[in-house]
């Protein structure tokens, strides 16, 4: 290693500064510089002493340096090098003595990194609040409790502006006075007994009418440096009229079943049972061993056919069939009591060698096809129907048709007391299986499939 005297020492410290450093007097001629100023303008430091600023920058540059003193500091400027490459640099300056000669001593920082992070900075903060904007939810940032962001989806639910929400108290935008909820939404929202997820309604002054139904998804993040919690709103409005809508059709098919059931026992047993109380009353007034053995046989012919009544009825709320052997056999049964030979005949084939399934699928495919085979004889005027059960690749499919007369399956499915699609389709939905309707030839093809 080299060794330095002491009268060189300083100026060597002054030479290894990163930084470009210069000194310019009064007139903006330099007193000294280091060496890498001297790169900067491709001259060797040492020469520079006595020459004008003037020299080596334009004007506008040039202006900054001998403008008077302190002006400059903390100035920022653009300087082409002698490669032509223009950078950003803050200006540094200070007052200093020289052999007694006042100057000032200027300090060029590159600060194109920080520029380039700054200009990242701004497109990185565009591109999420683009993509904050564009995304389907309304979204909130909060923090004890006061909003300090909102997405422009927020705006139209709150009706504040955008400037107008920042500040406000989470409370004021998503809760309702008239809730008897309000205070644990509140707290919640604030997030002083955190929840992850909350209902919230919006409705109408009069709080009659629910407009919109939201789910408040809450998390836990930092932002700007500061415990915060982020709110995203997911509209559950439709889920909620869908909710509501197959529960009215539970129901509604529950107080159905129940009719029937009503109208079987009545209809159906009610007569038999009357008629086997007559004869049992007739059995009384006998007056010979023939006549009691007329009456008793009578109601033994009475008694099963009530039994057999009994069967059906009871088939019909649950089939035996169904649970003891699977779809193919029950279906197969419920084929058997519905077709009348050169009436009515139904074809089934099927691939599925009694293979069960969920219990649940297997009944309401059962109900389907019971429905789809009675809009068949109730309404369609058809001769022959036909109905396919196929099994493949994971894939439960049944296949349905008839040669009557078909339907508009838009104006039945919602018809009262019509063709019962609905709840055709209501089943469908429930095991999440994939119903079709298509018209061929004026006939009706329905098509079900189901994953397994």
């Amino acid at each position: 290693m080299k060794e330095t005297n002491e009268s060189a020492f300083l100026p060597g410290i002054f030479d290894l500064i990163p930084a470009p450093v210069f000194a310019l007097d009064k007139k903006g001629c330099f007193v000294l510089s280091n060496r890498a100023f001297g790169e900067m303008v491709a001259k060797p430091a040492a020469e520079l002493a006595g020459l004008s600023i003037d020299s080596f920058f334009p004007p506008e540059i040039s202006r900054v340096f001998k403008a008077k003193p302190g002006v400059a500091d903390n100035s920022e400027i653009m300087i082409t090098s002698s490669e032509g490459i223009s950078s950003p640099y803050l200006v540094s300056a200070a007052g200093a003595k020289v052999e007694n000669h006042s100057v000032t001593v200027y300090t060029l920082k590159d600060i194109s990194g920080h520029k380039q992070a700054e200009e990242s900075m701004r497109e990185s903060e565009a591109l999420y609040s683009t993509l904050v904007n564009q995304l389907p939810n309304p979204i909130l940032i909060h923090i004890s409790g006061k909003v300090v962001f909102a997405n422009d989806l927020i705006l139209g639910i709150t009706g504040f502006t955008k400037d107008g929400i920042i500040g406000k108290n989470i409370s004021e935008l998503l809760t309702d006075p008239a809730d008897a909820r309000n205070n644990d939404i509140s707290r919640n929202l604030s997030g002083e007994s955190f929840v992850e997820e909350e209902e919230f309604e919006i409705r109408t002054a009069n709080r009659k009418v629910v407009i919109k139904n939201f789910l408040l998804r809450n998390s836990r993040i930092k932002y700007m440096g500061q415990d915060a919690v982020l709110t995203i709103l997911v509209d559950i409005t439709e889920r909620k009229h869908f909710e509501k809508y197959v529960l009215s059709r539970v129901m509604e098919t529950g107080e159905k079943d129940r009719k029937r059931f009503a109208a079987d026992l009545h209809d159906d047993l009610g007569p038999i049972l009357s008629s086997i109380k007559l004869h049992l009353g007739l059995l009384e007034h006998a007056k010979t061993p023939e006549k009691s053995a007329e009456m008793l046989g009578i109601c033994n012919l009475l008694l099963a056919e009530t039994i057999a009544k009994m069967r059906i009825i009871a088939n019909n709320l649950m089939p035996r069939l169904l649970e003891n052997f699977g779809l193919e056999a029950a279906l197969n049964s419920f084929i058997n009591t519905m077709q009348h030979e050169g009436v009515f005949t139904i074809s089934m084939e099927s691939n599925l060698q009694n293979r069960r399934f969920h219990k649940q699928t297997e009944l309401h495919f059962y109900r389907i096809c019971c429905e789809l085979i009675n809009n068949t004889v109730k309404h369609a005027g058809a001769s022959a129907a036909s109905l396919n059960l196929s099994y493949k690749k994971g894939l439960l499919t049944i296949t349905y048709s008839d040669n009557g007369k078909g339907y508009d399956v838009s104006g039945a499915s919602i018809k009262p007391g019509g063709l019962g699609l609905g709840n055709i389709i209501q089943r469908a939905n429930l095991i999440d299986a994939k119903i079709q309707f298509s018209r061929r030839k004026g006939k009706t093809e329905v098509r079900i499939t189901k994953e397994i």
